[in-house]
């Protein structure tokens, strides 16, 4: 089967598990990006990232992958049998779906700016960013910020991509590079499909392609307090990759930042001196564990 398979990973015992489950796909690419100690020998290549977080890794991954497809999934993941085949067929049948994720069973992320999408949800600052979003169920705001209408329950577009069940177009993903400006990688994938949507593709959740995650503790998700603070913050600092890579009102999002309260207010704080200060990504992560150290969030 044609595609590229990508997993980053830090080497955990749960990385063999699903390399034997990948095995039955002989012609596809798996693609490891990988810190600590590699033992195996079920991959085609294998890249060790010497330095750098989650975005780099991704950058890796979208640079080595050769196929009309790419598939990105998590070291600790279970992909159903039929992972593949599932997404596969839903892109030969969806031409226009640049990126695509699937049903994900088990310990999920939260999306932490829904709260206060809910609390504003009729002002302008909640409203699309532009017509485009008016048919996506996880849509971006005027101000940066990507929130949820509803629960996803079935075939629709969205910018909640999940990466442990990503799927890319070889057309989104070639020469495409993420803003490495994060700590826990937070919205990359709604990246990639902001630019896919820009190139003219839309990005979609289906209900096929299903993968268990499993439980370990990761950069998305965590049971640690001051963690799940870190990752509140981070996630409202993403106006901060919006305004990079499309632009943004920022006069909405000052005005955005008088309004929100606590971690909200933080992270938003955060992003605004980012784009003041016209901060390129590797000095905005600066910042952002600056901060993080300020308030002995980071690391977490």
């Amino acid at each position: 089967m044609n595609v590229s398979i990508a997993i980053p990973t830090l080497c955990r015992p749960s990385l063999y598990s699903l390399l034997d489950r990948l095995k039955r796909y002989k012609d596809a690419e798996v693609i490891l990006i990988y810190k600590g100690e590699l033992r195996t020998k079920d991959y085609n290549k294998a890249i060790e990232q010497k330095d750098g977080y989650y975005e780099e890794a991704l950058n890796i991954a979208l640079r080595e992958a050769s196929s009309p497809l790419l598939l990105v999934t998590d070291d600790d993941a279970i992909p159903s049998e039929h992972w593949v085949e599932d997404h596969v067929r839903f892109h030969e049948e969806h031409q226009r779906i640049g990126v695509l994720t699937g049903r994900v069973v088990g310990r999920k992320w939260k999306n932490y700016p829904n709260a206060l999408f809910q609390r504003l949800s009729h002002t302008i600052y909640m409203e699309e960013y532009c017509a485009k979003f008016k048919e996506y169920t996880g849509f971006l705001t005027k101000t940066g910020l990507s929130v949820d209408r509803r629960e996803h329950i079935g075939n629709e577009k969205t910018l909640a991509i999940a990466g442990v069940n990503m799927s890319i177009k070889r057309e989104v993903y070639q020469g495409l590079q993420l803003p490495e400006y994060s700590l826990r990688g937070s919205y990359n994938e709604s990246v990639i499909a902001l630019h896919a949507i820009r190139k003219g593709f839309d990005a979609f959740y289906f209900s096929g392609g299903e993968v268990f995650h499993g439980g370990e503790e990761s950069l998305s998700r965590s049971t640690n307090p001051l963690a799940e603070r870190y990752l509140s913050i981070e996630k409202h600092a993403f106006p901060y990759a919006v305004w990079r890579v499309w632009g943004l009102n920022v006069a909405l999002l000052e005005e955005l930042y008088h309004l929100a309260r606590g971690e909200e207010r933080v992270g938003i704080g955060i992003a605004l001196k980012g784009i003041r200060n016209k901060l390129e990504p590797h000095k905005f992560r600066e910042l952002l564990k600056a901060e993080m150290e300020g308030l002995s969030l980071y690391p977490p």
